[in-house]
């Protein structure tokens, strides 16, 4: 009897590893198929070949750490106790799924393990399930159960069967539903329960939504690569993309497929079957980027397209009072909106959104993006919404979400909203708290308060500033045609005739301009407000300007003995002869007498003919009814974000057209925290641009011309007291 070979190994105590490990979370491709049931076993171990398999291949010599022992064992134990190790270790890192997926595409894997591409559908198109027709329409048949993504913008009809998209179910019907899924956001998952038959069209509106490119690098690389080598194929006309693994996905694209947590549907579960005579109200609470618009977005969905609202179809109610990341409206506004039509686009498509889809009751300026600048403005604004929701949506079902403001005086904001509003539901989105918050919503609360776990971005390619800038550029691109179809404009804003709009006379188009929180000197009103976003808002009653008190105090707002309101008084004239109203005790309008039409950018101020030139989407008949009323209108200058995406759009579009490479302006941002907009740059080769010395809004530097000493960005060095050259 032979005795087995023996060899040495090292090991620790109770450790049944036998290689050091990077961690879970530091691998790059995670799968996202589901965990086995309890009755599947892990795969054999593999036994064909007799190699000995080597534990540190591809991997950096290690040294041997302190406090191991060493342990004699047997070749064969230790062949197979290898061999299982690492079938389990491969079996682990392939059903590992996390709540998001996120892939880079085109990057490296685990160099210990070969694995395949990422899988991110069940379903993929071939000859026996699928079919092309005219026009670029997919015909799609999927069996039980299956899944898929779609990079890109389409639209979806259900010929036969129940469609999942977004929360939103669909059934069989004539109309399609419009869907935009950049990379930039999670991408909705395309479910099926049953055997279902469906048509992908093409979205109309992708071709001027994706050349907005040429101005502005924020929005390359957000969608699917076309296939350029053959232009006829009928592929061509495809404004998306199936996206079946990892390889179908642009290069360097963080791939996120949007997901319901298991936590997140049961209670949506539980708020669509209230009960016919209860009106639904939800208050959504929570820490900055926890998903509350992403669980409202959800629930939307689900609530318009229930069975009971596919009988009696009737629109919600969406209270939007997060002035920084606002769903409908520019950022520095909160509304309150009647949405029709289920959400399947992000924030920068909405506001194109069609009268049919969203119809806005009623808009305030905060001509800030936080509550922060003025709480008590911002709290009498959200109370006005809530009014008008009692007096011409009442009965409707009420989604709020809030700011992300959750300490200090923003909780006593979110405590103060609730006793007022009084919803049904309060959601917190997060489970770890802040107790402080937590239990400061709770108290004297007589509804239910449902604790939710939390779904936060590790990665994304867009900071919450550049989605503000996004946003505001489709805004301000903005077209409607005579149909009442929304497009987007491509061409720089300096190539548009503006709005020529006069402030002298009696018959002047605005009557004033107002400072929130900061009065500039009347000398330097004009270089200040020039080339910035102001606010436009309506007057409805004399009333709105009672807090202003100007040279003639009280009696300039006199208005109850019968004389007409005298507001001369109230306005003073800057030396270009621009009407202002000092606002020295930051003071201001009345939100219970006025109301927001929308954002103007001023793109200049003619002073020898005394007229302001603006640039704005808000529709001509809208300003123009509000003249035949006799109201008077107001721009607003507060807080809001500087537009340097306008500043730049001819820059870009010169530079798009000369020949230079897009994809070197290509932004790419891995910090969710970062709030300065430092992605959105000049090209690499500005010389390329051309010759941009007619926009008054840039000016090109080479290298370090007219950079003070010490512009640079500092870098810490780490070599200190290291001994070097010339070192004693």
């Amino acid at each position: 009897m032979t005795t087995p070979k023996r060899r040495k190994i090292e090991t620790t105590e109770g450790s049944r590893c036998l290689q050091r490990d990077p961690p879970y979370h530091q691998h790059q491709r995670l799968s996202p198929r589901r965990c086995p049931s309890p009755k599947q076993q892990l795969p054999p171990p593999v036994g064909a070949h007799r190699q000995k398999p080597s534990l540190r291949r591809g991997l950096p010599r290690q040294r041997k750490p302190r406090g191991l022992k060493r342990v004699l064992l047997p070749a064969r134990l230790w062949s197979q106790g290898q061999r299982r190790y690492l079938t389990q270790r491969r079996w682990l890192l392939q059903n590992e799924r996390p709540s998001l997926t996120y892939v880079r595409s085109g990057s490296g894997s685990d160099p210990g393990l070969k694995s395949g591409p990422q899988q991110f559908s069940t379903f993929r198109p071939n000859k026996s399930n699928s079919r092309r027709h005219a026009g670029g329409i997919l015909e799609l048949r999927l069996k039980d159960s299956e899944r898929f993504l779609v990079l890109g913008s389409y639209g979806i009809r259900v010929i036969s069967g129940e469609v999942t998209v977004a929360g939103a179910v669909f059934r069989h019907s004539e109309d399609i539903r419009w869907v935009h899924a950049p990379h930039c956001h999670g991408i909705p998952v395309v479910r099926c329960s049953d055997e279902t038959t469906l048509e992908l069209h093409p979205h109309p509106q992708a071709a001027s939504l994706r050349k907005l490119e040429r101005i502005s690098p924020l929005f390359r690389s957000l969608w699917h690569e076309p296939e350029q080598a053959n232009p006829s194929k009928k592929g061509a006309k495809d404004t998306f993309r199936i996206i079946c693994t990892s390889d179908d996905a642009p290069k360097r694209a963080l791939i996120q497929d949007l997901r319901s947590l298991p936590a997140w549907n049961k209670k949506l579960a539980g708020l669509t079957k209230t009960k016919p005579d209860q009106v639904l109200s939800v208050m959504l609470c929570g820490p900055k980027s926890s998903g509350k618009s992403t669980f409202g977005r959800i629930l939307g969905n689900r609530l318009l397209t229930t069975p009971a609202a596919r009988l009696n179809p009737r629109p919600i109610a969406v209270l939007d009072l997060d002035p920084g990341q606002p769903e409908y409206t520019p950022a520095g506004t909160i509304a309150l909106v009647q949405v029709r039509e289920a959400n399947l686009g992000p924030s920068f498509t909405n506001v194109a959104a069609g009268e049919q889809a969203v119809s806005l009751v009623r808009c305030h300026a905060i001509a800030s993006v936080s509550p922060a600048s003025d709480p008590d403005l911002y709290l009498e604004c959200a109370l006005d919404l809530y009014q008008h929701y009692q007096k011409t949506c009442a009965g409707l079902p009420l989604l709020i979400n809030t700011p992300g403001w959750i300490l200090g005086t923003g909780l006593d904001l979110l405590m103060a909203l609730r006793k007022s509003f009084n919803p049904t539901e309060v959601i917190y989105m997060s489970e770890d708290g802040p107790k402080e918050s937590v239990d400061g919503l709770k108290d004297e609360y007589k509804g239910v308060f449902t604790e939710l776990p939390s779904q936060q971005s590790e990665f994304t390619s867009r900071t919450a500033a550049h989605l503000r800038s996004m946003q505001a550029l489709a805004y301000f691109h903005m077209k409607r045609s005579a149909s009442r179809q929304v497009t987007f404009d491509p061409v720089p804003l300096s190539s548009l005739p503006p709005l020529v709009v006069s402030y002298t006379g009696k018959n002047r188009g605005i009557l004033a301009i107002i400072s929130y929180e900061y009065q500039p000197p009347a000398d330097l009103l004009a270089e200040t407000i020039n080339g910035s976003m102001l606010c436009l808002v309506e007057t409805e009653d004399i009333q709105a300007f009672r807090r202003l008190r100007g040279s003639e105090g009280s009696e300039a707002m006199d208005v109850d003995d019968g004389r007409a309101p005298n507001l001369d008084g109230l306005v003073s004239r800057t030396p270009e002869n621009i009407p202002f109203i000092p606002n020295s005790d930051a003071h201001t309008l009345d939100p219970l007498y006025s109301q927001t039409l929308g954002l103007v950018l001023l793109r200049g101020i003619d002073t020898k003919s005394g007229t302001l030139q603006l640039l704005t989407p808000i529709p001509l008949e809208r300003i123009a009814a509000a003249k035949e009323k006799g109201r008077h209108l107001v721009l607003v200058h507060g807080k809001l974000d500087s537009p340097g995406w306008a500043y730049t759009e001819d820059l870009y579009h010169q530079s798009f057209g000369s020949g230079a490479d897009p994809k070197d302006d290509t932004v790419e941002v891995m910090d969710e925290d970062t709030d300065s907009d430092d992605s959105d740059q000049e090209p690499e080769n500005p010389r390329l641009a051309g010759d941009v010395s007619g926009t008054p809004w840039i000016e090109v530097l080479n290298d370090h011309e007219k950079r003070p000493v010490g512009s640079r960005v500092w870098r810490v060095r780490r070599d200190l007291g290291r001994a070097g050259a010339g070192a004693d």
